[in-house]
């Protein structure tokens, strides 16, 4: 007698998602870091453009 099984199949789920849900993530990511890079190195401008101009 043969075992009949009513379960659904189990199929691989496709790793297409999966990729592009990390290319998506590190793509955010270089956006905050370089966001954050930038915030960093703006203080140091301001000041040298301001004593630039205080020194004229």
């Amino acid at each position: 007698m043969a075992r009949t099984s009513f379960a659904p199949t189990r199929r691989r789920r496709s790793p297409v998602p999966i990729i592009l849900t990390i290319i998506a993530v590190l793509i955010l990511a270089l956006l905050v870091y370089a966001w954050a890079k930038n915030k960093e190195v703006a203080p140091s401008r301001i000041e040298q453009d301001v004593t630039n101009e205080l020194a004229h």
